[in-house]
């Protein structure tokens, strides 16, 4: 038969071997976590950044989509007041005001329902200067076009139209009052400025609510003003952020680019697909085909996808003011943004991380050969130690830390002998202690108790249980299992005590009536601590108590005698002190003066 034995390894070859592995399995690990982590981490910058962006971007979409109703409103308002006379054309001040206020404005004006009257402040291509626009019986319903000084008075009169007007038949006015509501009209290229225009009209009733009395309007050049701000917004390094109808219409974007082509009659929405940038085109397409031409799309959502083999970011808001505009804003940011510099350091971080394992490994082969030899003999040590060989010695090592621990080791080892020495005399100490403590309980002529804070009694000696008239402790704690209701005889003892333990952590010289078992009253006197762990939490009270009923008769039977004792010695003093009245002279000289009088005389 063949002795077959296990193969043995050296101790440097085995510090060595985990060593390596350990490093390489760290290595891998860290590299692992460093991929993972750069992953996770362009997710979490890529959704923080379309979150504020689309933030800022709704936010800006909301003011720019009020203004022009609101100024709609106030002019409805001057309207019904009287301060806006469209058929005169007086009034016009408040509109110049607006649209000083509001650059982005292209025509602020109000249409009469009696005649098709019109009044309009309106700006040239460049902005300025403003000029003013009427259309009423004094110009035979022919434009008249106004220039404004700076005081926003009519001056000179610069042009005057050749074609009859009617503001009830333009579309601004007839889509407001057909919806008999605020209304945004489709977007369209201004024939004066070129620019990519929206009109929001409101309808203006009289104050009855029935009867309309004109329409007034606001022409809007807000995809170029959305366009302008959505390129002052930092999108990481390549991002785009664009916005579009539901049918794929581009309204605004981040890049400078074109929303209509052709001119006059042939003019043509640009949709998002048909973008210049090639990061909103593929963004637009890929909407489109998840979101089935993106009716789908009703809350916000964050997707991503991948364009020409990289990851994007998109997240998408829809915008909707329940006055016509249905709109898409989207943000897409590439994945590479993010990555670049997280790339550079996860290959920093393999380069240091080899650099460290390949050193590490030197420096443990070497570190090897000098630790082995007398962490050998420690070993051996500790093996004697182990079977109760305590007698055991180190000698010192030229390592300073193992030398260290052969001495400690040698500490330790006589320590080990003395505490086995003072354990067993401690162990006799506690036990006699604990009788001590036993004895005293049960011996105690005073009532010893511990309670818990919710009112029931978790230890009681024989004297608490013969004060209250039970036959030993444990009928006690089975029996009371309320103290505030079992005990106290008045409520408002045990409402003291509480109030003690709360503000003190101990109750003192606390005098009160108890029950006992059999229904009798007595008088007892209670001494109480609060019992707390290390974190200051109530574990529960503990006290004594002693019957001072007797004391108590005893001292109502003394304080009845010095009541009766008081009386005596009050009547005695008022007896003094009428002996000494009729003891002193002028009682005697008045007595005498009286038993001279003749009282039948006096009386008559």
């Amino acid at each position: 038969m063949i002795n077959k034995t296990r193969r043995k390894f050296r101790l440097p070859s085995i510090l060595i071997s985990f060593l390596v592995l350990q490093l390489a399995g760290t290595v891998g690990l860290v590299l692992s976590l460093s991929w993972y982590n750069s992953r996770a981490t362009a997710r979490d910058l890529a959704a923080q950044l379309r979150q504020e962006l689309i933030a800022r971007i709704d936010q800006q979409l909301k003011s720019y989509v009020e203004i022009p109703h609101a100024i709609n409103r106030i002019n409805g308002s001057a309207m019904l007041t009287g301060d806006l006379q469209i058929a005169t054309g007086t009034g016009f001040n408040q509109l110049w005001e607006q649209a000083k206020i509001y650059p982005n404005t292209n025509l602020i004006y109000c249409g009469s329902e009696r005649d098709g009257s019109l009044v309009g402040v309106g700006r040239e291509p460049d902005h300025i200067p403003l000029q003013l626009v009427m259309y009423n019986q004094s110009t035979n319903y022919r434009g008249q076009y106004y220039d404004l000084n700076h005081w926003g008075d009519r001056t000179i009169l610069k042009q005057t139209g050749t074609k009859l007007y009617d503001a009830r038949k333009r579309p601004w006015y007839q889509t407001a009052k057909q919806n008999r509501d605020a209304t945004w009209s489709e977007i369209y290229l201004d024939f004066d400025t070129q620019l990519p225009t929206i009109t929001a009209s409101t309808p203006i009733y009289d104050r009855t609510g029935q009867t309309l009395i004109g329409v007034c309007a606001t022409d809007f050049i807000l995809p170029a003003e959305m366009s302008r701000f959505l390129r002052s917004l930092k999108v990481g390094q390549s991002g785009q952020t664009f916005i579009m109808k539901r049918s794929g219409t581009l309204v605004a974007s981040s890049t400078p680019e074109k929303l209509f082509e052709g001119e006059g009659d042939q003019v043509r929405h640009l949709s998002a697909i048909e973008s210049n940038s090639a990061l909103i085109r593929g963004t637009a397409q890929y909407l489109q085909d998840r979101f089935d031409n993106l009716k789908g799309l009703e809350q916000v959502k964050q997707l991503e996808f991948t364009l020409d083999g990289e990851r994007q970011f998109v997240q998408i808001l829809p915008f909707q003011d329940k006055r016509g505009i249905d709109w898409l804003t989207v943000v897409v940011v590439p994945e590479k943004d993010f990555l670049a510099q997280i790339n550079q350091n996860t290959r920093n971080t393999l380069v240091l991380s080899l650099v460290a394992l390949a050193a590490a490994i030197a420096i443990g082969i070497i570190t090897s050969r000098w630790v082995t030899r007398p962490i050998l003999r420690v070993s051996q040590a500790s093996n004697e130690l182990a079977h109760g060989n305590l007698d055991q010695h180190l000698d010192s090592s030229f390592i300073s830390e193992i030398n260290t621990l052969a001495n400690s080791f040698n500490r330790m080892a006589g320590q080990l002998k003395d505490s086995f020495e003072t354990l067993e005399r401690k162990n006799q100490e506690l036990r006699l202690a604990e009788e001590n403590y036993r004895s005293i309980f049960e011996n105690a002529l005073e009532g010893i108790f511990q309670s818990s804070p919710e009112g029931r009694y978790l230890k009681v000696n024989s004297a608490m249980a013969r004060i209250y008239g039970y036959e030993s402790p444990q009928e006690m704690l089975e029996t009371i299992t309320d103290i505030s209701t079992q005990i106290y005889v008045n409520p408002t003892d045990q409402a003291q005590f509480q109030d003690q333990m709360e503000n003190n952590d101990q109750a003192q010289n606390l005098e009160y009536q108890v029950y006992r078992k059999d229904g009798e009253i007595i008088w007892i006197q209670e001494d109480t601590r609060a019992v707390r762990n290390s974190n200051g939490e109530l574990l529960y009270y503990e006290g004594m108590i002693e019957d001072i009923t007797e004391r108590k008769r005893r001292e109502n039977e003394l304080r009845r005698q010095l009541e009766e004792l008081k009386i005596e010695i009050d009547q005695k003093k008022r007896q003094k002190e009428v002996a000494m009245l009729t003891e002193s002279s002028y009682f005697q000289e008045v007595q005498e003066e009286i038993e001279k009088v003749d009282l039948d005389e006096f009386w008559s």
